[in-house]
């Protein structure tokens, strides 16, 4: 009896090898053309996003891009202490005078340099304090700020204008009944007592922040206390602390 040959064994893969096998080659395949899809879409996101760039405009970053030296800045906001003290909405201020702009010159007196500069100003009119008075009080504000020295002498040469003030104020035309130091500023110093005209009371403070140097006279026809005088000042104190201390150059 002849011996059958056993059918030959088919190649390949059958049955589960067969599918864990299709399966593979499907999701290579699939993750292959997924990824150029998407390799595609970003190529072409940022093709798009490139054409609509637009230029920053102009000032933009100003802020951040401010220069460090003051001096420029300085100039460019060309600071006026009447207008800053008329924009204080605690106090019932109304300035009659002093619309003029701030007087800039050297430390001798002659024209500013670059590093030579001194800006002064003054105004005038009248606070309605929150007591009751019949009549308005005057109000009169003068300042000096040394912005600039050549011998980067600012805060001494602003020391020597105080005290000169405050010889001029110790002789004023109204005679002094109390002074003092003053809780404001830096430096400040105040007089009391009665005007020229013998009617009312007279109050004076000067102070000085950092180069710069200003002087407050109150007068009250129908008269008031260092303690009222010294209120409506005070109302003063944080704006004059706060600009004198950022606008003049460190």
């Amino acid at each position: 009896m002849v011996d059958e040959k056993a059918p030959p064994r088919k190649q390949g893969l059958h049955g589960w090898r067969a599918a864990v096998a299709v399966f593979g080659c499907g999701s290579l395949a699939g993750l292959a053309v997924f990824g150029l899809v998407v390799a595609i879409f970003g190529t072409f996101l940022s093709a798009l996003s490139s054409g609509f760039e637009t230029e920053a405009p102009p000032g933009g970053g100003a802020v951040a891009a401010r220069p460090s030296a003051p001096r420029d800045e300085f100039r460019e906001e060309d600071f006026d202490l009447c207008e800053i003290i008329d924009s204080i909405s605690s106090i019932q201020l109304s300035l009659t005078s002093g619309s003029e702009s701030p007087r800039d010159e050297s430390i001798g007196g002659g024209p500013p340099g670059s590093d030579d500069l001194v800006r002064s100003g003054s105004c005038g009119g009248i606070v309605r304090p929150e007591a009751t008075y019949v009549v308005p009080w005057e109000f009169d504000f003068t300042y000096r700020a040394v912005i600039y020295s050549p011998e980067d002498d600012r805060d001494e040469l602003a020391e020597v204008d105080l005290q000169d003030w405050l010889a001029d104020a110790e002789g004023a035309e109204f005679a002094v009944e109390e002074s003092g130091r003053f809780d404001m500023v830096d430096e400040a110093y105040y007089f009391y007592g009665v005007p020229e005209s013998g009617m009312g009371n007279a109050f004076s403070v000067l102070g000085r922040k950092r180069s710069g140097i200003f002087m407050i006279n109150l007068t009250a026809e129908d008269g008031a206390s260092v303690a009222e005088f010294s209120y409506e000042i005070m109302k003063l104190d944080s704006r004059l602390d706060n600009d004198l201390g950022s606008m003049i150059p460190g």
